[in-house]
């Protein structure tokens, strides 16, 4: 799905493939945040986001109606687990078919499947009688609206990464994924607000079991209205989606189509004709004129050197010896298991944390007078501690719950990363934070036995709403980012897929598993179990794991030298330079230098690898305790 333009001219000097590549980098890099790209990518990420964690808002209420007597809460993680599974199945495939045909060829389908297994899952139906089982259909569609939302990841993440701007490319993609977040939040307020609307002309206070007058049917329609509602976005994204062609540096690496690559490039800037007058650093700062037309917004920009150069040759894409080439004997595939490992540890706690959790909100916002035993209540109410509860308090404490802890959390993280993210080293701070995070968690988790169930049990409230801070800010966001940065352009969505889909395999392990966990013989998520300490705790291991990853398997995305202005400023080919006084900014290496792997950071100077890292602190403790 590309724009369809005129074509417009390009310049008659480039006719290598490297000399078209220097001109579509130089022309991308000579804007800083691109709107259009932006929206575009972002506009389908809200709607998945909205979509995907929707399910915190709508499971209760599908209880209420289908299930009411239910208190296992199998059917819930069925729901998940098909929704996650269907995720991964969509990352992979979509990954590879970007990578094989095309990133707007398929930008949009993944919304169109999105898009109408929405309005298929607002539609279910039990048939006549009875006639339909409601539960496979349900799980059915939520799998194909997973395949949908997985697809969006790689697809967003390509187009994002490659049409954005060397100096702006980090906050474009955190901004990206600010629509996570943002998801949550609509979803949650978009629930909460059909809560009252209906409340107000129903009454459902009063409401306690479906068979209770009109109340089955009418919490039956407000599920309905939170979930179709998911479809408004996602028309929306379609049709964004028609504003924008394939990236220059796909069509040109992968395609091998360095006109189309060219023109592309210049339709997305509204070029017309270009002129050439920035300084080459090939040639010394030298500027090279390659025509004398004037670009249409009065830029200015040197295409490439007028001189001759061998053509260089392409790597054929997904060819055994390119493959064993790129990650065996390059070792690349490390990059691949540090990025996947780091997103598999980071998502079993996530989502072990914040999918299908108003069960564990309802434990952390509990209080119970000393000496009191709770029983088994119905899923619906995640609420031990208020067996009495009608749907409506279920549904609202829910959705204030998920507001305060989880929502409000997410998006100040997110944001403060936001404005941040050109100033920190993202490799490393991904292993810091994974570090805090596990400290927190451990935290989390010996609080948790001291405050569960007594009147100090806002300190897990707010240790959880830090958690979900802190995510965001961290490991949730930078997982997505650091994938789409490292990998060449002929890999780049497939390795961002596979990385999204380790993800993923881990929330459907923690999905599957976490209902049968016990401590001392008793599930953790029975009512009068304190067991979800236990789980913290076990989530701050599995951080501490993620930090090991990180910091043993990613390179480093940037330089290590805050840019300065004028004549002091690095003269590289890996950083943008820019004018002016100096700049606490960290500059970040072009898609082309990261694109070169491990080879490139270990002449970089840089430890990848695990034994190689480990040697090294080896060394460096041994050599410490030698001079102590």
């Amino acid at each position: 799905m590309g724009a369809t333009v005129s074509r417009p001219e390009i310049p008659e000097s480039l006719t290598t493939r490297l000399q078209k590549r220097r001109f579509i980098r130089r022309a991308i890099d000579a804007h800083g945040f691109r709107w259009l790209v932006y929206a575009v990518a972002a506009s389908g990420f809200l709607t998945d986001s909205w979509n995907l964690f929707a399910t915190n808002a709508i499971l209760p209420s599908l209880a209420f109606v289908y299930w009411p007597e239910e208190t296992s809460g199998w059917r819930e993680s069925l729901i998940n687990c098909m929704t996650l599974g269907g995720s991964a199945v969509g990352q992979l495939l979509f990954g590879y078919l970007a990578d094989k045909y095309g990133r707007t060829r398929l930008y949009g389908i993944e919304l169109v499947i999105v898009l109408f297994t929405t309005i298929a899952l607002s539609a279910s139906s039990t048939g006549v009688n009875g006639s339909i089982a409601v539960l496979p259909w349900i799980a059915s569609m939520r799998f194909l609206m997973g395949v949908g939302i997985g697809a969006e990841y790689p697809l967003s993440a390509s187009i994002c990464t490659e049409w954005a701007s060397t100096s702006a490319r980090a906050k474009m993609m955190v901004a990206v994924f600010l629509m996570q977040p943002l998801g949550q939040l609509i979803s949650q307020l978009v629930a909460y607000g059909v809560l009252l609307g209906y409340n107000k002309t129903y009454n459902l206070q009063s409401c306690r079991a479906p068979s209770e007058g009109d109340c089955g049917k009418i919490v039956d329609m407000i599920w309905r209205w939170v979930a179709g509602v998911g479809a408004i976005p996602a028309l929306i994204a379609i049709i964004f989606r028609f504003q924008i062609n394939d990236p220059g540096l796909y069509d040109l690496d992968v395609k091998d189509e360095g006109t189309r690559a060219v023109q592309n490039t210049m339709t997305l800037y509204g070029y017309r004709r270009m002129s050439t007058q920035i300084p080459d650093s090939e040639n010394d700062g030298e500027s090279i004129e390659m025509s004398g037309d004037i670009m249409h917004d009065g830029h200015h920009m040197n295409g490439a050197a007028v001189h001759h150069e061998p053509e260089e040759e392409l790597p054929e894409q997904f060819s055994r010896k390119d493959l064993k080439d790129y990650f065996i004997t390059q070792g690349n595939w490390r990059s691949l298991a540090g990025t996947s490992m780091c997103w598999l540890l980071l998502d079993i706690a996530f989502y072990g944390l914040g999918l299908s959790n108003p069960g564990s909100l309802a434990k952390l916002w509990a209080y119970v007078p000393e000496g009191t035993t709770l029983t088994d209540v119905p899923s619906w109410n995640p609420n031990a501690a208020k067996p009495q509860s009608s749907i409506f308090e279920a549904l609202r404490d829910n959705a204030i719950q998920n507001l305060v802890t989880v929502c409000v959390g997410s998006m100040t993280g997110c944001l403060l990363l936001l404005l941040i993210i050109d100033y920190i080293p993202r490799k490393e701070f991904l292993t810091y934070s994974f570090v805090w995070m596990a400290v927190l968690f451990f935290i989390c988790g010996g609080s948790f036995f001291s405050v569960f169930h007594n009147d100090f049990h806002a300190v897990s409230i707010v240790l959880v709403a830090l958690c979900y801070f802190s995510f965001n800010l961290g490991p949730n966001t930078l997982t997505f980012v650091i994938p789409a940065e490292i990998f060449p352009t002929r890999y780049r969505a497939t390795c961002h897929g596979i990385a999204a889909a380790a993800g993923k395999l881990g929330s459907v392990l923690v999905q599957s598993t976490l209902p049968s966990w016990t401590v001392n013989g008793v599930h953790v998520s029975d009512p009068n179990s304190n067991g979800l300490g236990w789980v913290f705790i076990t989530y701050g291991f599995v951080m501490a794991l993620g930090a090991v990853s990180s910091w043993a398997w990613i390179p480093s995305l940037q330089e290590h030298h805050r840019v300065g202005g004028g004549a002091d400023a690095p003269a590289t080919a890996t950083v943008l330079r820019t004018r002016g006084p100096p700049s606490l900014r960290l500059p970040s290496k072009t898609l082309e230098i990261l694109g070169k792997g491990i080879v490139q950071a270990r002449n970089d100077g840089e430890l990848i690898g695990m034994r190689d890292n480990f040697v090294h602190l080896w060394s460096r403790l041994w050599k410490k305790s030698r001079r102590d």
